[in-house]
């Protein structure tokens, strides 16, 4: 997985986004709105949208931490067979991002990766 700068966050340039919305990888009951679309590169990307409805900023920062260091130890474990774009998001009825326990987005994450690989 690539990092550009420390940890800098995947703007608009840096991917494309597909002209049909990817459906959601998750439950609706999930704490998490993941999707996933292939992308043209070598390295998997990660994105990660928290709103102000999702709390302050430093809940909006822990949860952005959090999905950031899930995906690394996921991808520690197993690295990326192919390349992907990975946009995460608290679900909607989701009000404080940052009190989502790590192991539940572990889990999450590790449940939509899951479904890229099954054809």
């Amino acid at each position: 997985m690539r990092f550009r700068g420390a940890f800098r966050v995947v703007r608009r340039a840096d991917h494309a986004l597909p002209s049909v919305q990817p459906r959601p990888s998750l439950p609706r009951d999930a704490a998490l709105d993941a999707r996933l679309w292939d992308r043209a590169g070598a390295e998997p990307l990660l994105m990660v949208n928290a709103s102000r409805k999702n709390g302050g900023a430093v809940q909006r920062n822990r949860f952005r931490r959090r999905v950031r260091m899930a995906l690394l130890q996921i991808l520690r474990e197993k690295p990326a067979q192919r390349a992907y774009v990975l946009w995460v998001r608290p679900s909607k009825g989701t009000r404080d991002a940052g009190r989502i326990p790590f192991h539940t987005i572990l889990g999450q994450l590790r449940l939509a990766l899951c479904r890229l690989d099954t054809p």
